[in-house]
């Protein structure tokens, strides 16, 4: 079918006092509705990842672009961002109807804008849920997902055994009201979809396990991370499990009756790191250029971090997302402290005789 793309220059206020100018498709005898997020300093002569960005049952895409704050991460990382707009506020999980409208998305935004060939899909909610339907049921090739709050149904699990195998990193609370961590008789279990991403992706059974630092004590919960590796063609599952957390995006603003927002983590930055692992075309934390290769570890870190190079560094100067610079180091033999910083993803700059090298780094 022939797709169309204009701008439909409809403006929503959103919560922040931002603006965003609505556009559409034509799909399926309909218009759909979706907002896009160009980088900052995006230029067509560059290719930028494409991220899609869906959000939960009863909501839109403006809150979405609102809640999870993911156009900083963006803005950071070379990402366009997408957020589609569901019929009446909801994801039809069941047939492919949603499905065919966000593979012609895709379609239609490439069409129209510099993309790479890297798509990742991220959602909350509702939006969890179909980012496991799209992934596993598009014809196009998908290179990594993260959900939030959302699961798999026992059908989609068993209709998805020939799916293609991708790199998942999957947030939930313990304490979520609304998508038990249990499951219900047609909702697998927390625990149970990431064994079944596990076992697709032929990863370890046997995770890493780790505690995130309780550095707001005040959220009334905390995160433990499980990690596992070694899947087919590199993929992986990481799940972070936030004890006491509820039906929320970890990082942002609490919404007191959705239970306890975790701010231990930020979930779009370590999405947008995830992401950004599995791309080559973005700006990765890892960098070589001109037979140099410059290393920031640990990567994300709540207080300290370091920068292996293969030469004698003169300067790390490290700035916001605003291009403010927060540090400069010459001292470089030592880890950099960066406990003061506000929770982010900053940029570093890395001098070497005479060698410019940039880098991410994310601070929890």
């Amino acid at each position: 079918m022939k797709k169309e793309i204009f701008p439909l220059l409809i403006i929503f206020m959103l919560t922040n006092s931002a603006y965003a100018q609505l556009d559409s498709i034509y799909n399926q005898g309909e218009y759909r509705t979706f907002i896009v997020h160009e980088p900052t300093g995006y230029s067509p002569s560059s290719q930028y990842p494409l991220v899609l960005n869906l959000h939960g049952l009863g909501s839109s895409a403006s809150f979405q672009k609102t809640y999870t704050q993911f156009d900083d991460v963006a803005d950071s990382l070379g990402f366009i961002v997408v957020y589609p707009n569901s019929n009446s506020n909801s994801w039809r999980t069941i047939g492919n109807t949603d499905v065919d409208f966000l593979t012609n998305l895709v379609d239609s935004v490439r069409a129209e804008y510099s993309c790479s060939s890297c798509l990742f899909v991220t959602g909350f909610s509702q939006g969890g849920f179909m980012t496991y339907k799209f992934a596993n049921n598009t014809p196009h090739t998908i290179t990594a997902v993260a959900t939030g709050s959302g699961s798999m149904s026992f059908a989609l699990q068993n209709a998805s055994s020939s799916a293609p195998q991708i790199p998942v990193m999957h947030f939930h609370g313990t304490s979520d009201s609304i998508v038990s961590y249990g499951g219900t008789v047609v909702i697998s279990s927390v625990d149970s979809t990431i064994q079944w991403w596990v076992d697709h992706n032929n990863c370890n059974t046997t995770p890493i396990f780790s505690n995130i630092p309780n550095s707001v004590s005040t959220d009334n919960s905390t995160v433990e991370k499980y990690y596992y590796g070694a899947g087919l063609s590199g993929n992986e599952v990481t799940l972070y499990k936030v004890i006491n957390g509820g039906h929320t995006w970890s990082g942002s603003t609490p919404i007191t009756a959705f239970g306890s927002t975790n701010q231990d983590i930020n979930q779009s930055a370590l999405i947008g790191s995830f992401f950004v692992d599995f791309c080559s075309e973005t700006f990765n934390i890892s960098e070589a250029k001109n037979n140099l290769f410059v290393n920031l570890y640990p990567n994300p870190t709540c207080d300290y971090f370091s920068v292996a190079l293969t030469q004698d560094i003169k300067e790390i100067q490290i700035f916001n997302t605003s291009g403010q610079l927060m540090l400069k180091v010459h001292d470089t033999n030592g880890p950099i402290n960066i406990a003061s910083f506000t929770k982010g993803i900053y940029s570093v700059r890395i001098i070497a005789n005479d060698i410019i090298l940039s880098s991410k780094i994310i601070k929890l």
